[in-house]
């Protein structure tokens, strides 16, 4: 949509339109891409701002002090607007605010938030900043209103321009699916279609990507075929160690590559391991090359048996250095082709088949509309199918994209091949690891091949596990579950529509009898979802109610386990009762969807639209009814001895409620699915041991039958890692005292170091609480702080820290491993608190049952690892330099001290005021670098 256009943004005391006031409104009027008149108004509220708000944008008390109120400042933005379209970022609260004073009710509004998300599908992120950023445009000020809003007059027009360069049909698809979904959009669609000389959307029209083989490209189907030797072939532990060693051939492709000692050990031991048919633990700290150390013996055996070597890991981030980095150079060692494919779970990759279908009737929702018009764009830009290309919004847009991803019970692999000719992309990747020697999956992947009544790995025998230490909570989240009043209410309103839509069907191309007997049919399916509804409602209330009963006896709300005590309230009793009469509907209602699927069957014949996609779905709604009727079962009455159940209600919405479930032990599923079923298993980290001992982790793994093998870092950490702790640091039960002491540390240390800063929290409260001060003081000195509870994703915040020349970066668990910034760009590591889990965590509290001593056996271990592998973040190469603050006095008031001390490598170690913080480590730093 081009003409003139008025971009704005306001500035306002909260989030709330009801109770918040405007204290700023910015406009631009624009045509094209030229700016032709602004607007920026200062407005009086009448409620304080908040000293966040001021810490946000910059607006004071003082500043609005003589400003005019809104009933003065509104007619000047509706005076420049008049009767042009308005457009915001997140139209729905600038919105909201001017509903509330009547302004600008009549004009046609466009959301660039809605937009966005459509057209830029790829984008890791869609704040107006990170727009601004993407497409090139300085905001000047984010958080003020006049430059947001040239913000997001420039945004829009950039979205503009690519909705243009779009193939027509396309478009065309857009705009039909906004006109029957009363998507928001429509006009925008219509506008683009205009500019290409279609004045109105046709009945019918030559869709984009309408074959298969539009949408995904063939396989190659001339691959080399593995052909698995018909006994074990014994790889040489010389030539693994001549490979790796002094003349080993990675020396013409890296330059100053030298031999480590601790390499060579490595890749031998697992060479016995792989020979031998045992299990084996490997702790190789970092510096060693672990990589190498077990791809070496790994392709060796591939290659030498025609086998398969499976290697799982925890992090996107290790697979793309193993696919991108470690491989190719593997590659380089060996005059056969090592050939590796990346494997993921079938719901990661798009189904062409289910999309093509859902595609032959128009959507019914907008959400619906919003996800096809998203896989339409970004099949324009990429042909691989893989989800971790998209970024997925929110419930809605996982919901929605379940429905086209290869996680299809409908599927066995025989429509991949006959009706999608090959295409399907999760086909393609399951045919690569057949014949691949190496092929790399996440340990969720691993597990759930294991639990999965099918195996869609390949067949394999040895396997490398590495971020061994991340196992135990990989598979407790692959496996664990959860369902919330929406996601349950969301199932019934797809069997609702499936319904709705067969009924159409049937009218259209059954007998007439048998759609009138189905119409008669539907309607007692419609009574029976509006009972449904009603006591889902009443189950998730009286869930509440079970959680403020819990809270009375002294439970930690808003969790609740479901321990022998809770069971037995009253309150649970209530919600035991709701399920009975829902569980019946539940039993009733997927019977019916079977019986509608096998009506479908029986007038096969008949020329019925969308058969084939509604007999898939209405099975698929089917299967979905009956997996919440046996979650929900054994969640109220048939509780299964290894798992842990738990109510948790919403942090900042207290209507809000979801049921969880959890494995209680993963051992014996380890020991089931790889100790006792593989040849021989490795399973490696740089941190696996706790005080030199390996047998915490072989006891929360099942691993007592493994090897153990320990494999030192060759760094000298004395001469480069500096250990500060405050001598008066008071404990973290002294809250503000402790928060103070925290918050002048972390300024001070990155203002002498000109930021190269990062900050490991164990939650998101204290990050946030700290991000508030630190941030605005810092910024005085031109320090950038990147933290998580912005919402940027992980890889958004590592890049912008590396790529700042002054920055600290804030993060909470995920960044305590699998970092990796080496050189000058991080020279500080804070560590405010020591790592133990939370205690009211239900799955900690649920495995600390299990301990008559569950602090020394459990909690204290469990700690004392996750703090290795934060200190782990800072010396990543041989020169790194840099100091490690621990302020939690209990490191060193406590007895339990000794043991995080002692888990540390050799290194100097000072214990002083936090005032000699800063000088110290500015010292430390200048005399290891020279």
């Amino acid at each position: 949509m081009r003409g003139e256009l008025v971009a704005l943004d306001l500035e306002t005391t909260g989030l709330d339109p009801a109770h918040d006031d405007i204290i700023e409104i910015g406009a631009v009027r624009f045509e094209g891409n030229r700016i032709v008149d602004e607007l920026a108004v200062l407005v009086k509220p009448t409620r304080p701002i908040p000293s966040i708000v001021t810490q946000l944008t910059g607006i004071a008390p003082e500043d609005v002090a003589n400003a005019p109120p809104i009933a003065e400042a509104l007619p000047q933005l509706t005076a420049f607007v008049g009767s042009a379209p308005w457009i915001a970022h997140n139209a729905a609260f600038d919105g909201a605010f001017l509903d509330r004073h009547r302004a600008l009710t009549g004009n046609f509004r466009i959301d660039t938030f809605d937009l966005a998300p459509i057209l830029l599908p790829q984008s890791t992120r869609y704040s107006l900043t990170s727009l601004t950023q993407l497409t090139g445009f300085e905001i000047e000020s984010a958080h003020r209103a006049l430059y947001d809003a040239r913000a997001t007059a420039h945004v829009y027009w950039k979205l503009w321009e690519k909705l243009l360069v779009l193939p027509v049909p396309i478009i065309m698809e857009m705009a039909a699916m906004a006109r029957s979904s009363r998507w928001s959009l429509l006009p925008i669609f219509e506008a683009a279609l205009n500019e290409h000389g279609v004045t109105a959307i046709p009945t019918q029209f030559e869709r984009a990507f309408a074959a298969p083989t539009d949408i995904f490209d063939p396989p190659d189907l001339k691959s080399d075929q593995r052909q698995r030797q018909s006994s074990d072939q014994p790889i040489s532990r010389e030539t693994v160690r001549q490979l790796l060693g002094d003349n080993s051939p990675l020396a013409q492709v890296l330059p100053g590559f030298e031999k480590r000692n601790g390499q060579l050990d490595m890749a031998s031991s697992i060479a016995d391991a792989f020979n031998n048919a045992f299990h084996l633990l490997v702790e190789a700290g970092t510096g060693i090359g672990k990589s190498m150390g077990y791809l070496v013996p790994a392709a060796l055996w591939a290659i030498q048996n025609q086998d398969c070597v499976v290697i799982s890991t925890n992090t996107i981030n290790l697979q793309e250095q193993l696919l991108n980095h470690d491989i190719p150079l593997l590659q380089s060692l060996f005059d056969t082709p090592v050939r590796a494919a990346l494997l993921k779970g079938r719901s990661n990759y798009l189904c062409p088949r289910r999309l093509i279908e859902a595609r032959r009737s128009l959507p019914s929702s907008s959400d619906e509309a919003r996800m096809i018009a998203k896989l339409l764009v970004w099949l324009t830009e990429s042909r691989s199918g893989d989800r971790s290309e998209i970024n997925l919004r929110g419930s809605d847009e996982q919901f929605t994209w379940s429905r086209f991803s290869a996680e299809d019970s409908e599927c066995g692999g025989h429509l991949c091949i006959s009706a999608m000719q090959r295409v399907c992309p999760f086909h393609k990747a399951q045919q690569n690891a057949k014949n691949a020697h190496l092929v790399i999956i996440n340990h969720a992947l691993l597990m759930s091949n294991a639990t999965s009544e099918t195996a869609f790995l390949p067949s394999f025998s040895r396997i490398v596990i590495d971020e061994g230490h991340q196992l135990e909570e990989a598979i407790t989240n692959a496996l664990s579950t959860k369902l919330d009043q929406q996601g349950l209410e969301r199932n019934l309103n797809e069997a609702a529509r499936l319904i709705q839509s067969m009924e159409n069907s049937l009218k259209s191309g059954a007998p007439a009898k048998y759609a009138d007997r189905f119409a008669s049919f539907a309607k007692d399916i419609y009574a029976a979802l509006r009972d449904m509804r009603a006591l889902t409602a009443r189950l998730f209330g009286n869930c509440r109610h079970v959680l403020e009963e819990a809270a009375q006896h002294g439970d930690s709300y808003p969790i609740a386990r479901l321990d022998s005590a809770v069971r037995s309230s009253s309150g649970f009793a209530q919600a035991q009762n709701t399920w009975g009469h829902l569980r019946e509907f539940l039993d009733i209602l997927a019977y019916k969807m079977k019986e509608a699927a096998a009506l479908l069957r029986r007038l096969s014949a008949h020329p019925i639209p969308d058969s084939d996609s509604l007999l898939n779905g209405i099975n698929r709604s089917a299967d979905d009814l009956l997996s919440a009727r046996q979650q929900l079962e054994a969640f109220f009455n048939a509780p299964d001895a290894n798992t842990i159940y738990w109510i948790n209600q919403g942090q900042y919405e207290s209507d809000y409620i979801s049921l969880h479930t959890a494995p209680l032990h993963v051992g014996s599923l380890l020991e089931r699915s790889i100790w006792d079923q593989k040849a021989s298993a490795v399973l490696t980290s740089a941190t696996l041991q706790v005080n030199g001992s390996f047998e915490f982790i072989q006891q929360r793994l099942g691993a007592e039958i493994a090897g153990t093998l320990s494999v030192e870092s060759p760094f000298n950490y004395r001469d480069s890692a500096l250990v500060f702790i405050p001598s008066d640091m008071p404990e973290p039960v002294e809250r503000d005292r402790y928060q103070q002491m925290v918050e002048r540390g972390i300024i001070e240390l990155a203002a002498a170091l000109d930021g190269r800063t990062m900050v490991l929290f164990t939650s998101y409260a204290h990050l946030r609480q700290t991000a508030q001060v630190i941030t605005p003081r810092l910024a005085l000195g031109g320090i950038i702080v990147y933290d998580q509870s912005d919402g940027s994703s992980r890889q958004v915040l590592l890049e912008g820290f590396r790529t700042s020349e002054k920055a600290v970066l804030l993060g909470t668990k995920s960044f305590w491993e699998g970092v990796d910034i080496p050189g000058s760009a991080l020279s500080a590591l804070v560590i405010p608190r020591l790592p133990f889990q939370p205690p009211n965590d239900p799955i900690f509290a649920a495995r600390s049952d299990y301990y008559a001593d569950s602090f020394n056996i459990f909690a204290l271990p469990d700690a004392v690892l996750r703090f290795r592998q934060g200190f782990g973040r800072l010396i990543r190469t041989q020169t790194d330099r840099g100091v490690v603050v621990v302020m939690d006095a209990r490191i060193r008031t406590k007895r339990y001290g000794a043991a995080f001390m002692e888990a540390l490598p050799d290194c100097t170690i000072q214990t002083s005021p936090l005032a000699t913080l800063a000088d110290t480590a500015v010292k430390w730093i200048k005399r290891t670098a020279n």
